[in-house]
């Protein structure tokens, strides 16, 4: 039962097996980004953790909110990914922003990052491009799964074809 597991180490479960991402997992959570490695591995390794994200992956699956593959996943971040972090970024003054504060922030979207003289210029992940290699994914999977079906249907059948009568 996933009962042995205390809040954080639940939000990190939760957070690594979204991002599989350990050192971001861990600075969602708190954990020193020195020791998110670490830290995270003896969290996987407890028996609680299993059992923890098999429920969640069911219920991920459910929802159609990831928690397959990693391909899908990977994009569905990019598609439905959040800026704001980056946003506040660009607003900052880098000089006053910690290692820790920078490491706290989801920038999964972001594909390029440059700081000039009092300017920073951010380059997003395509989302365009990321639906439809996602869709693209999927309606390769849609028709392999049509195939199949077909295949089985033929082979169902011709195991319940009459036989010709034996004599």
């Amino acid at each position: 039962m996933s009962a042995g597991l205390t809040r954080t180490q639940k939000k990190f479960l939760c957070r690594f097996l979204e991002c599989r991402n350990f050192s971001e997992a861990a600075a969602e959570c708190g954990i020193p980004p020195e020791s998110a490695r670490e830290e995270g591995l003896r969290i996987l390794r407890k028996p609680e953790a299993a059992e923890f994200a098999a429920e969640y992956a069911v219920t991920m699956k459910r929802y159609g909110a990831g928690g397959g593959d990693l391909a899908e996943d990977a994009l569905g971040r990019l598609i439905n990914g959040s800026i704001s972090d980056a946003v506040i970024l660009a607003r900052s003054d880098p000089e006053t922003l910690s290692d820790e504060d920078i490491r706290k922030m989801n920038l999964y979207c972001v594909s390029e990052l440059k700081f000039g003289k009092g300017v920073c210029e951010i380059k997003f992940a395509d989302r365009l491009k990321a639906i439809e290699k996602l869709a693209e994914i999927q309606g390769g999977r849609a028709a392999d799964s049509d195939a199949q079906s077909f295949f089985d249907a033929i082979d169902s059948a011709g195991g319940a074809s009459p036989q010709p009568d034996e004599e």
